[in-house]
């Protein structure tokens, strides 16, 4: 029985574990075609790209680093077991839909996420005359949402797995969720991917208008209700508006475009400090 299973061709086993629900063993075929895609990227990258200057912004190489990036949230996702809950667990359950407590927290988290990315976080967004490209948005930003708050989510999974109480899962996920966002923002996505589109001042706006609220109140409504996936299409709505409001280029698109503009950080290295208007003396 064993040797036939071992015969069976790889896009049928791939149905067969679909169809029985037996999701444990596609992970490490998930892992290995991402592992080989990721380094895929990084080969582009470093033939095309590696030279390029801090302050020359190009499209090609903002979408080649998003997706190395991309890969490796994905792999953890996978490899914390997160990915492997997202197929198991229902979307909700019979109780929580008729639940009043579950239907106001849920209506409350979307309404902040489309308040704080749909509203005030395209107000407080630089374009610099961009054009929309809202087909390459629509498809950056769901693939960002997913991997970003697949990642987050498994940093709240992997503090469940602990046992410890829900209290501290929330409190320990939440400083987690801060301080990767802090560092992936301000140190690689908002120099090394996004063009310019933020000011000293929108960076503080967002913050706290937009990313701490949201974080707050989605990881809440994870800690209390344990809704993996609506977790993340959340994020999904908050990137897809972000990609959105902040015009990003297609991979294929032309012209000169505003390279974030850096200051020392810690250690000497450079972080996105948002644009300030070069005055003449």
């Amino acid at each position: 029985m064993l040797n036939k299973t071992y015969t069976i061709k790889a896009p049928q086993t791939i149905l067969r574990c679909i169809y029985l629900g037996d999701f444990k063993m596609l992970i490490p075929i998930f892992i290995t075609c991402i592992a080989i895609f990721g380094g895929v990227m990084i080969g582009i990258y470093i033939i095309k790209y590696r030279k390029l200057p801090i302050d020359v912004w190009k499209p090609g190489a903002a979408w080649t680093r998003l997706l190395i990036y991309f890969s490796f949230c994905n792999i953890f996702i996978a490899a914390s077991g997160t990915l492997e809950q997202l197929f198991i667990r229902p979307l909700f359950t019979a109780e929580q839909i008729f639940n009043p407590y579950w239907i106001i927290f849920v209506i409350s988290c979307f309404i902040i996420v489309v308040v704080a990315y749909a509203i005030i976080w395209p107000r407080n967004t630089l374009t610099f005359d961009r054009k929309y490209y809202l087909g390459s948005e629509i498809v950056l930003g769901a693939f960002w949402g997913f991997s970003t708050g697949g990642l987050l989510l498994s940093f709240y999974h992997l503090w469940s797995l602990t046992g410890i109480t829900p209290l501290i899962i929330y409190i320990l996920s939440f400083i987690c969720l801060s301080i990767w966002q802090f560092f992936i923002h301000a140190y690689f996505w908002d120099i090394y991917v996004s063009p310019e589109h933020d000011t000293p001042k929108s960076i503080l706006v967002k913050t706290f208008a937009c990313h701490l609220p949201n974080g707050a109140i989605s990881l809440g409504f994870l800690t209390i209700w344990g809704n993996y996936v609506l977790f993340i299409f959340v994020f999904i709505i908050a990137l897809v508006s972000s990609a959105i409001a902040q015009k990003f280029p297609a991979p294929w698109a032309k012209g000169n475009f505003h390279a974030p503009m850096v200051k020392p950080g810690i250690f000497g290295l450079p972080y996105g400090s948002g644009y300030i208007e070069e005055k003449d003396n």
